[in-house]
């Protein structure tokens, strides 16, 4: 038994909105395959048998994300339900998530994920201002209808946090942010820093982050989440969960905030196998799910040299005294920011609270 994770980009890089800042579009551009196709229902069972043998009745947590997952349609996240009830037979426990823009949810859709017990994650950077670079193919704001989703996933009621990115803007105006999450009802939340393109030009800098901002952003999130809780009112704030359990001698659950990477597998449309969502390139491709079982795709050279390199640390890391705490950080995070004076502040003012939160 095994614990196995595992992302599928059903509909590939195609979406139906055009995010100034969305790191799978640039990603995919630079594949020889952009797009790499609509993932069928056969790829889907072919994928699922795979995964739950490798599992061997251990967890299994598959996530659809994009592109934009919804665009497979219906009838395809209906067979996925069928497949994983189907499949299981040695009876692993799953956890499923959807990460989506919101633009497409209906009815109909809430009731897919509620009847399957699956967790939404929503887009969604905040207020209308905020939300500014998330706009559709004809550049039009996108705000009123994932509120609009938002709204509907809660009365319909379906299981849903709200996953920001979080651009520089973001980050200097986080206490007007987080006020109109808690406003609004918004109970989960997760912020990802923003990324710059792998190997291709910024075009707007003004979204991306320094270390300077990113701390102060740190210490102002911190100061909101635990004023909260003090209250009574807990916002469950991923990161600021993971570094309290960090901070109380607990392990970190959060991809990238583990000491390194671990074995997730992405499958893309067409089945094709990657280490990493971030890492989605022909460089790092470790074969076909239709062709190879798990086990093998996971003891490629590039899947090995792939974990083997995330812990791989410079020595100023393993000798700072906040290491247990920020383990390194996430591999993809640390070409774009340097965290090391960032987090220095932060922890001098959170740590010692940290401590006696639980």
């Amino acid at each position: 038994m095994q614990a196995v994770s595992v992302m599928f980009k059903p509909s590939s890089s195609l979406c139906n909105m055009r995010c100034e800042y969305c790191f799978y579009h640039s990603l995919s551009a630079q594949r020889e395959l952009p797009f790499r196709g609509m993932m069928s229902e056969e790829t889907l069972r072919v994928a699922l048998g795979k995964i739950f043998d490798y599992a061997d009745g251990g967890p299994v947590s598959l996530s659809f994300q994009g592109g934009e997952p919804l665009l497979s349609g219906k009838a395809f996240f209906r067979a996925a339900a069928r497949l994983i009830a189907k499949l299981n037979v040695k009876r692993s426990e799953v956890f499923v998530g959807v990460q989506t823009n919101g633009t497409l949810i209906d009815e109909e859709w809430c009731d897919i994920f509620c009847e399957n017990k699956w967790l939404v994650g929503l887009s969604l950077d905040g207020d209308a201002e905020a939300n500014a670079y998330r706009v559709d193919r004809d550049g039009a704001p996108t705000f009123d209808r994932v509120y609009a989703a938002a709204q509907l996933l809660r009365r319909r009621g379906a299981d849903f946090n709200v996953l920001c990115v979080l651009t520089r803007p973001i980050a200097e105006n986080i206490e007007r942010v987080y006020d109109f999450y808690a406003r609004s009802g918004f109970g989960f939340l997760q912020f990802i820093p923003v990324l710059k393109p792998l190997k291709t030009a910024v075009q707007n800098d003004a979204m991306y982050l320094t270390g300077d901002v990113y701390g102060d952003f740190l210490v102002k999130l911190f100061d909101l989440y635990m004023r909260d809780m003090r209250r009574g009112r807990y916002t469950s704030i991923r990161q600021m969960d993971n570094f309290v359990a960090l901070a109380n001698f607990r392990r970190a659950e959060q991809c990238g905030m583990t000491g390194g990477c671990a074995r997730q597998f992405v499958i893309e449309g067409d089945g094709a196998v990657y280490p990493c969502d971030f890492y989605c390139l022909d460089e790092y491709y470790l074969g076909s799910i239709l062709d190879k079982p798990l086990e093998e795709l996971a003891s490629t050279p590039v899947a090995v040299r792939f974990v083997e390199e995330s812990r791989r640390y410079p020595d100023k890391c393993r000798q700072c005294r906040w290491f247990r705490m920020c383990m390194g950080g996430c591999k993809r995070e640390r070409i774009d920011l340097d965290k090391c004076a960032a987090y220095d502040k932060f922890f001098v003012h959170a740590v010692p609270h940290m401590r006696r939160m639980s």
